[in-house]
């Protein structure tokens, strides 16, 4: 049995790490035992947020040049390749033939009809067009962003940095979306006499979602070592 003044004293060994009961030097931890193995990996919620938030901004913008643009402004489209060549007359080469189909101009009957749908086509892919390309770079530069924050150096000072970088970055998309809006008006809503809600939601809707869907990514889907429960960028 081992004396309680002994006992007493190896307890006090046992908690500064010094001594084993039988006297032996306690060896000092490895450099695997000293590791702090925090893992909290999120990548599926991440991905998920991607997924929902950018394909919702997407999705929505396409669904209604593909099935709401028939219903409610079929016949409407201003004629966008001519408005396109008088801005950059340098087209002609490639879109001659383009305006040249969507041209009204003393026509009538068949030919009257089909002039509108070679408009109609060539708005909605216009819009389209401007529109992917500002999602495109939208997410392009969230992405960018996202990377250069993932390494847990100096969480404190990389939090602060990318808050600051986070409000340049959404300056940016909203230049980015703005400008290509702001294309789409010039070369084609304010061509149109009677605009209606549809014009004006066709116009705006998608680079509006572009803007939220960056925010939205910003704020939640950041890199955890610089998100958190309760943090400014919140933890998935």
């Amino acid at each position: 049995m081992v004396p309680p003044q002994r006992a007493s004293q190896w307890r006090e060994q046992q908690q500064m790490g010094s001594a084993s009961p039988l006297g032996r030097a306690t060896p000092p931890p490895t450099k695997r035992d000293m590791q702090v193995k925090v893992k909290y990996s999120n990548k599926t919620r991440v991905f998920l947020c991607y997924i929902l938030v950018f394909g919702m901004a997407l999705a929505l913008p396409i669904a209604m040049l593909v099935w709401v643009y028939p219903y409610t402004l079929v016949g409407t489209a201003p004629d966008v390749a001519e408005n396109l060549l008088q801005t950059l007359p340098g087209l002609r080469r490639w879109l001659g033939a383009t305006a040249d189909a969507a041209s009204i101009h003393g026509l009538s009957g068949t030919a009257l009809g089909l002039a509108l749908v070679a408009r109609d086509l060539h708005w909605r892919v216009f819009v389209g067009s401007v529109f992917l390309l500002c999602w495109l770079l939208s997410l392009i530069l969230q992405l960018l962003w996202r990377r250069s924050y993932r390494r847990p150096l100096m969480a404190s000072r990389s939090t602060r940095r990318a808050v600051r970088s986070f409000r340049l970055m959404m300056l940016l998309i909203f230049v980015l979306n703005f400008l290509g809006g702001a294309l789409v008006y010039f070369l084609g809503i304010r061509f149109i006499s009677e605009k209606t809600f549809w014009d004006w939601a066709l116009f705006a809707a998608g680079f509006f979602l572009n803007i939220v869907a960056a925010w939205i990514c910003f704020r939640l889907a950041a890199p955890p070592a610089i998100s958190g429960k309760h943090g400014f960028f919140i933890r998935l």
